[in-house]
């Protein structure tokens, strides 16, 4: 299908249910917000599932192209052929066309050959693709609310968890450097979910996305939990799966603060403002901690439950200071608060969230004696985690070497 100077491309935008393209609407979007400059060729494409790119460098013309159209995130992609995306779909384990719903807000059709078109651009594996496809699965749950990720103003962006014994035979990181670079799973399963968004629900920054100063993890927020490390049960345990079973949490986080210290470091950091959306929405967030960290707890006969227990205990906000916070003090009188949050107020002190529960614990992190733990407050409504179990179609290779 494609030589030197000869590539044969499937185009990675969305199309609604009526046919229409999505790329016409982002095209007036782009236009009013002064980005033409840059995406020069807005809605430029021949409006085909196909198209042919000729030239001496065709993958560089590709890049060049997709770019322009607005398709890319801004780093270099790999060609969606269709070889490589055939490839992709085998390991989907799933017909091409099966629609798996519509992503907002531009309500493009996501089926499996687009998610897999995706996930080539962000060169992922083939063995990535039931973890890539589980997630598009999630972000379309009404639950995510990925119109509200997609269009506020705020940084939110998906967090990826993945529990389960494929994390290590993938190579998905758990240990030092498990929120940076240098893992293809890490990086390029959390960038395919980003470029689904942006190619089929059209969530492209100051044209539909208006977060204020986006965050690094809007690239990828993609990690795995620590299996020989965790002193607990597993996450997909807790939550009612079987140990053999491999399963991807996703939920909502709007930043990733470093916390170096134990428990109490934890519950201050919570306690801060970094916890003003979960106040104010309700929700769940996430608290990774360091294997130093959690074997001391553990040895000192901590569960996880109670590491739960007493990071909400002890996350408490005093109401004197909640109330001059930034969105009690510009919206009082506009908004409503939980009544746990009310209940809070009068008892003296409000929690980062409204019980324990609300709280996901992993552990991931450099496997040496330091305290290096992580704080990801969540965004939005409503409370959000969904926990999928993933299927591997028969015959998946999870390291197929070259």
């Amino acid at each position: 299908m494609s030589d030197a100077r000869s590539l044969w491309i499937l185009l990675p935008t969305g199309q609604r249910a009526s046919g229409e393209w999505i790329d016409d609407t982002l095209y007036s979007r782009a236009e009013e917000q002064g980005l033409l400059d840059r995406l020069t060729q807005v809605a430029a494409f021949p409006r085909q599932r196909v198209e042919v790119v000729r030239g001496a460098d065709a993958e560089a013309r590709v890049n060049e192209m997709f770019y322009r159209r607005g398709w890319t995130d801004g780093l270099p992609i790999v060609a969606p052929t269709m070889a490589r995306v055939d490839a992709m779909l085998r390991a989907g384990g799933r017909p091409r066309q099966s629609v798996l719903g519509e992503a907002e807000p531009l309500k493009g059709v996501v089926t499996l050959e687009k998610v897999a078109i995706n996930a080539v651009m962000a060169g992922c594996e083939a063995a990535h693709m039931p973890v890539v496809l589980t997630a598009a699965e999630a972000l379309l749950a009404p639950e995510f609310n990925l119109r509200g990720v997609q269009t506020t103003d705020e940084n939110v962006t998906p967090l990826l968890l993945l529990s389960g014994p494929m994390a290590r035979t993938m190579h998905m990181n758990s240990r030092f450097g498990a929120l940076g670079p240098g893992w293809r799973a890490n990086a390029a399963i959390g960038r395919a979910v980003r470029l689904i968004m942006h190619n089929l629900g059209g969530g492209w920054p100051a044209a539909v996305a208006f977060a204020g100063l986006g965050q690094p993890g809007r690239y990828s927020l993609c990690l795995a939990e620590d299996e020989e490390f965790n002193p607990w049960e597993s996450l997909r345990e807790e939550l009612g799966f079987a140990r053999e079973d491999n399963v991807l949490v996703v939920q909502r986080a709007e930043s990733v603060v470093n916390v170096t210290g134990g428990l109490d470091d934890l519950a201050s950091v919570m306690a801060s403002a970094t916890s003003a959306f979960s106040r104010l929405h309700g929700g769940t967030v996430a608290v990774i901690l360091a294997p130093y960290i959690a074997k001391l707890l553990a040895d000192e006969g901590k569960s996880k439950a109670d590491v739960k227990a007493y990071l909400h205990a002890n996350s408490r906000a005093p109401a004197a200071a909640f109330e001059k916070s930034w969105l009690p003090a510009r919206l009082a009188g506009q908004t409503k608060f939980p009544r746990w949050v009310k209940a809070g107020l009068a008892a003296g002190g409000v929690p980062a969230v409204e019980k324990p529960d609300d709280i996901t614990v992993i552990v991931a992190g450099g496997d040496i004696p330091i305290p290096q733990c992580a704080y990801m407050p969540t965004w939005g409504f409503p409370a959000c985690r969904i926990a999928r179990k993933i299927d591997l179609p028969p015959g998946w290779d999870p390291a197929p070497e070259i």
